[in-house]
């Protein structure tokens, strides 16, 4: 297992992806690279995040209360955060009522968006033409802490019963896949906490485990000639699936070929950043290592730029985020390592 100095190529990585999620939260589209980055946006905090796991010997209890303060404390620090200040600029200083104010309170602990994936006919109910919306308070992106979260220990639980042994992780991994499959394709409502995708995101985490654990960027840099038929494949697939959104279970025409196209369209991109590792700007590298900070607040923050500049420029409004959000985080982080040196 390798040492856990961050390495700046995986934050670099995550940069991107946070950049493709605040374009898609503002409706800024790159052609090409905003189809194909949708492809692995949120699948690859997933599988860096199997990347860079390690194991601990402690206690399961112990764990526990580590993970959720790393994963959950920040979703209920930041939900709090939005939910007064909605409520108060909503319900005590505006016109809504108390008790529809508090409803935000119903999506703070759904942690889904919306209630109803309604792209795609199940079996059990026709296809539907509207749907009920959760997170309204600008907070639906924290649902990506309680995913991460309940996958990390998923994961570990897989770990201590199969004492790490891959083959049994795997074959429970993909038992727990087909259960998620039949649910999408029997049921169009989204289960609170992303259970219903949890199974997915276990596949992507995993992969990213083993990816470290075997080497196995080493052996594609060994044998780039495997990089093209993953390549090639990707290609046909991603044109005729399309993109898929995996925070309201949007897969396009298969599951299946969006679980293919995310998992193959990461370990490319990580590749390439492997690859590219000595040639990383530094910027990235710091912008990366506060995805959390702007996952968070990113659309909050976008609507106090719109609401203070009317009509800001897109492009601008993206940047302007990045640069605040980021800087934040990084000043939250020195106070915190003052405090702690003190």
């Amino acid at each position: 297992m390798a040492n856990k100095r961050r390495e700046d190529w995986i934050d670099c990585l995550k940069c991107i992806a946070i950049l493709i999620v605040m374009m898609n939260h503002l409706g800024l589209t790159i052609p090409g690279f905003s189809f194909w980055g949708g492809m692995f946006f949120v699948p690859i905090f997933f599988l860096l995040s199997g990347y860079t796991y390690h194991t601990k010997e402690e206690k399961f209890g112990v764990f526990l209360k580590r993970k959720a303060k790393r994963l959950l404390l920040p979703y209920v620090t930041a939900n709090a955060f939005l939910f007064v200040f909605f409520f108060v600029k909503d319900s005590i200083l505006g016109s809504v009522s108390m008790a529809e104010g508090l409803k935000n309170l119903y999506g703070i602990f759904y942690a889904r968006n919306q209630l109803l994936s309604w792209d795609v006919q199940t079996l059990f109910l026709p296809k539907m033409n509207q749907n009920v919306y959760l997170m309204t308070i600008l907070n639906s992106p924290t649902w990506f802490l309680m995913a991460l979260f309940l996958t990390i220990i998923l994961f570990e639980i897989l770990l201590r019963l199969t004492d790490k042994n891959g083959r049994r992780m795997w074959f429970i991994a993909v038992l727990f896949m087909m259960l998620g499959i039949l649910y999408r394709y029997l049921f169009p409502v989204l289960l609170p906490w992303s259970l219903d995708a949890v199974p997915f995101f276990l596949l992507f985490f995993m992969t990213g485990y083993f990816i470290r654990r075997k080497a196995m960027l080493y052996y594609l840099d060994q044998h780039k000639i495997i990089l093209v038929p993953v390549l090639g494949l990707l290609i046909v697939c991603g044109i005729w699936n399309g993109s898929a959104n995996f925070s309201i279970a949007s897969y396009g025409k298969s599951i299946i070929l969006a679980l293919y196209n995310a998992a193959a369209s990461s370990v490319l991109v990580m590749y390439v950043g492997f690859k590219l590792k000595k040639h990383i700007w530094k910027g990235f590298v710091l912008v990366g290592r506060q995805t959390l900070v702007l996952m968070c607040y990113h659309m909050f923050l976008f609507a106090i730029l719109e609401t203070v500049w009317a009509g800001i420029p897109k492009l601008l409004e993206l940047l302007l985020g990045i640069v605040l959000l980021t800087a934040a985080g990084y000043g939250k982080e020195k106070l915190y390592a003052k405090k702690q040196g003190s």
